[in-house]
């Protein structure tokens, strides 16, 4: 399971124990394992917990600087022996740079630095091979998608392949110039979408066997919506690949249908808001959108940032999908239990 960025870890915790969303829903305590390790960052640092599922309660076991200071991203590799991470901090303290760090997960699950390589400005978001050998960083202030080579000890290699975007949206302060945001691998592992919350554009590459990437075109959306991050439905025969488009700026949902993207032959189904009826949406930003595995539900979190807000603000939008033609159906919102609510997972069972 990827581990997320660090917000979500103390909501996984809330979620777990405090939220039901209806009455048939099976007990957490009696699926989850007894404990999970969660690993949180923090400015300076990152911190290894053990969570106790059926307590609910954290014990912290280590502290340390192994995926560098500021982290926007953590993921396992494919072996889930290295935990990468993206820092928004200057490599080196070189200006207008970021970092990618890789650590080795020790059998009680702390760290241990392997190395770290420059990536450009504003990193956000990393993504890993099918075969794990190479991993694709998307950075936001450097406006680009860049690959790295993952050898067999954890290494990472010096930057690869850099892609460049350019490009600009109508929201002023916010689409001065292109911002890649995510970087996500289609389920067949060929097709890579880089959502650019600047310039209100998917950019599509294909992936090759070798980890060269093969640029596509790009897909070009609601203007003004600001584009965060994709989410895949899982793949079901006889029913067209879809994906999910999460908006910052506008705070919606955009349903999108795949037929020939290379071609940009796409469908857009449905756009949907993330917000409650009534809510003043200057206030909130649509940051994160995942399925569950059964592709049944999804969930949005929705960020409040007036700084006196209630914590209850932030919230899960919750839709349940239709499995002929996966539009959305509005199921209900649930606090996320923190403020600024971004990233989030699902827990290993994936049953919370």
């Amino acid at each position: 399971m990827a581990i997320r960025k660090a917000f979500f870890i103390s909501t996984l915790a809330w979620f777990a124990s405090q939220c039901q969303i209806s009455s048939a829903a099976v007990k957490l305590r009696d699926t989850l394992p007894a404990s999970l390790q969660l690993y949180v960052a923090e400015a300076l640092d990152v911190k290894l917990y053990s969570f106790d599922t059926v307590q609910g309660t954290f014990f912290m076991q280590q502290t340390t600087d192994a995926l560098g200071p500021n982290v926007t991203w953590m993921d396992l590799d494919k072996t889930n022996k290295f935990l990468l991470s993206t820092s928004v901090a200057n490599f080196d303290k070189r200006e207008k740079t970021g970092a990618v760090f890789s650590a080795a997960i020790a059998p009680n699950g702390t760290l241990t630095p392997v190395n770290v390589v420059p990536s450009p400005e504003g990193p956000v978001s990393l993504e890993g091979s099918p075969n794990g050998k190479i991993v694709m960083v998307a950075s936001f202030t450097g406006a680009s998608l860049t690959s790295y080579k993952l050898g067999a000890d954890g290494k990472l290699s010096q930057p690869g392949q850099n892609v460049i975007f350019t490009g600009s949206g109508p929201v002023p302060g916010r689409q001065a110039a292109a911002a890649a945001h995510q970087v996500q691998l289609d389920p067949t592992g060929k097709l890579l979408l880089v959502p650019d919350l600047g310039s209100d554009r998917i950019r599509t590459f294909s992936l090759e066997g070798n980890g060269n990437l093969v640029r596509g075109g790009d897909l070009v959306i609601k203007p003004g919506c600001g584009p965060r991050h994709v989410v895949f439905a899982p793949l079901k025969r006889g029913i067209p690949q879809r994906f999910y488009v999460v908006c910052e700026l506008s705070n919606e949902v955009i349903v999108v249908e795949l037929s020939d993207i290379q071609a940009n032959t796409v469908s857009f189904k449905q756009v949907i808001t993330t917000l409650p009826k009534g809510t003043n949406a200057t206030n909130f930003f649509a940051a994160e959108v995942l399925i569950t595995p059964d592709g049944k539900f999804l969930y949005v979190t929705n960020r409040q940032t007036t700084p006196d807000a209630r914590v209850d603000d932030n919230t899960f939008a919750i839709y349940a999908r239709n499995q002929t033609d996966g539009t959305l159906i509005p199921f209900g919102f649930s606090p996320t239990g923190g403020r600024g609510s971004q990233n989030f997972a699902f827990s290993p069972d994936k049953a919370a």
